[in-house]
């Protein structure tokens, strides 16, 4: 091998190893961040969440929309739109909000963290076992 080829591959190692690291670091700093908003500083989450504090979507309250329509029928569309309302609030207020983001961020965070760690550790062995061959 050539001293320039051994340069290139030394340097394309230490890149690898160190992006995969900041990968690494990132997604462990995301899991972290989500553990103390969780635990330490459940306030901190409550604002930050867009899905979780809009106002439920409005539908078929319009002026007129019941004109020609039974009293029955009426109360059939208010029901299913109390139903809907209610399955609304559920899913989309209060804990129940929030532990879905909680885990969809902890999700991404661990995914990033087990892709990266091995391509570091892959890297960084390459790197130790060439050093240690030098005797550096």
């Amino acid at each position: 091998m050539t001293t320039k080829t051994k340069l290139i591959r030394t340097i394309y190692l230490y890149i690898a190893a160190l992006a995969s690291l900041i990968f690494v670091a990132a997604g462990a700093g995301n899991l972290i961040n989500t553990a103390l908003k969780a635990y330490v500083f459940p306030k901190a989450e409550k604002g930050g969440y867009s899905r979780c504090n809009q106002q439920p979507p409005v539908y078929g309250l319009e002026k007129g929309i019941y004109s020609g329509v039974t009293t029955e029928e009426k109360q059939t569309q208010l029901d299913n739109l109390l139903r809907d309302y209610e399955n609304w609030q559920r899913e989309n207020t209060g804990e129940e909000c929030y532990s879905a983001e909680r885990q969809n961020n902890a999700v991404n965070a661990l995914t990033m963290m087990i892709v990266a760690l091995p391509i570091f550790l892959f890297h960084w062995n390459i790197i130790r076992k060439e050093k240690n061959e030098k005797g550096e």
